[in-house]
């Protein structure tokens, strides 16, 4: 179950995090509630998935998922540049991910 909490929140957290980007910074009221509304709710299903997984896991794999779907996210849909030290950070965040999983 810590797992679908921690999925869960992840979504969440890139889901605010797109709708920061389209708030214009908090200049347009509904992304801006939005955003506040999604990272409120994100919060919690983190603190959920606390309760079945180690913190340390939690916040590392939520930390690291949520900024690589966010940097995607920001090359994909946004049009943000795409370099080749964008690409081998995002491969070393889910490199670390990865093993902090297999300890």
């Amino acid at each position: 179950m810590g797992y679908v909490f921690l999925g869960l929140s992840i979504l969440l957290g890139v889901s605010g995090q797109l709708c920061v980007k389209m708030s214009n910074g908090f200049k347009v009221i509904k992304p801006t509630i939005g955003a506040f509304g999604l990272f409120i709710t994100c919060i919690y299903f983190v603190s959920l998935s606390t309760r079945y997984l180690e913190v340390g896991v939690v916040f590392a794999v939520w930390a690291g998922l949520t900024i690589v779907s966010t940097t995607l996210l920001g090359i994909f849909v946004f049009g943000e540049s795409r370099s080749k030290r964008k690409v081998f950070s995002i491969l070393s965040i889910l490199a670390g991910v990865i093993l902090l999983k297999l300890v």
